[in-house]
């Protein structure tokens, strides 16, 4: 099931609710997601047997102009070739359907027929503009279903799930039943680390930055030692990583290692560092290491 959508529709927010465990990173910061992250639900029938489905968040899809916001779109376009179904979730909450909005309706009723519109964040708006915005929907478009949700709070998610699960076709499971997604573990540490630095900086955060895990090593006594790497694009960014006396970047540190020791389980010693890299942007390795294509 693809997961398409602006940025800031609430794609990784609801595959998160939908799985009932965190996968992928959730920010108010527009492209939060660079690359698809895949999510693994199992999903009791009522006939007894069980639905296995693979969600795929996608970065945002938007008119691109930078080089990794246009690999960013090409990989949230790639993954529409692979799937069963597309979900397209939309903000409810928006007065209308921008020009972005409409260009992916479009396209994607090209490539599927079976679209399904999720509309998002009801909570955030009146039952009576609810009910019109769905009526003109409608009009518009010809989907196969339309759910109403509120990913942050899970409202309308189970019946959701209960009808992708019914969608799914008749395969043996293609991941293990215990997984939930197929995120190496050092790039979903990245990924955490990068999501305190969204929450913790807020607007002063430069959008030009990465985090690499670049060491990962298992003590004796079963922790993990994990050495990770902030690049940042230009010199003048630095320090705001860093903060007043590295204020910053140790309440990154706190935050991020006490959610890894909750997902992994055990006890995390992280290490942060903060390094100044020109034109990263434009180093093809670091775009193949999340699996995006430098020449999109």
């Amino acid at each position: 099931v693809n997961i398409l959508g602006i940025p800031n529709s609430g794609k990784s927010t609801l595959m998160n609710k939908l799985i009932g465990k965190k996968v992928s990173i959730v920010s108010h910061k527009v492209q939060t997601t660079r690359f698809c992250i895949k999510g693994i639900c199992l999903f009791n029938l009522k006939d007894g047997n069980q639905s296995q489905i693979i969600f795929i968040d996608t970065p945002g899809v938007f008119q691109a102009k930078r080089r990794l916001d246009k690999a960013m779109v090409s990989a949230a376009w790639s993954e529409t070739k692979h799937c069963d179904t597309i979900i397209l979730i939309h903000d409810i909450s928006k007065e209308i359907i921008n020009e972005d909005t409409k260009n992916i309706l479009d396209k994607v009723l090209k490539i599927k027929s079976n679209v399904i519109l999720v509309l998002n964040k009801i909570d955030l708006c009146s039952k009576s503009k609810l009910l019109e915005r769905v009526s003109n929907l409608k009009k518009l478009y010809n989907f196969n279903k339309i759910f109403l949700v509120s990913a942050k709070n899970g409202h309308g998610c189970q019946d959701l799930l209960s009808h992708l699960a019914s969608l799914m076709p008749l395969h043996p499971f293609l991941y293990d039943k215990d997984a939930v997604s197929d995120l190496p573990e050092a790039l979903l540490a990245s990924e955490i680390t990068r999501e305190k630095l969204f929450r913790t900086l807020n607007q002063e955060l430069p959008y030009n930055l990465m985090v690499e895990t670049e060491k990962w090593s298992v003590n004796k006594n079963k922790s993990i030692n994990i050495e990770q790497v902030i690049y940042v694009n230009k010199e003048s960014h630095k320090p705001i990583v860093l903060g007043k006396s590295g204020q910053n970047i140790k309440r990154v540190g706190i935050t991020s290692r006490k959610e890894l020791e909750v997902l992994l389980n055990c006890k995390i010693h992280l290490f942060l560092f903060v390094k100044y890299k020109k034109n990263w942007m434009d180093d093809p390795s670091k775009y193949s290491s999340i699996g995006l294509d430098y020449n999109a």
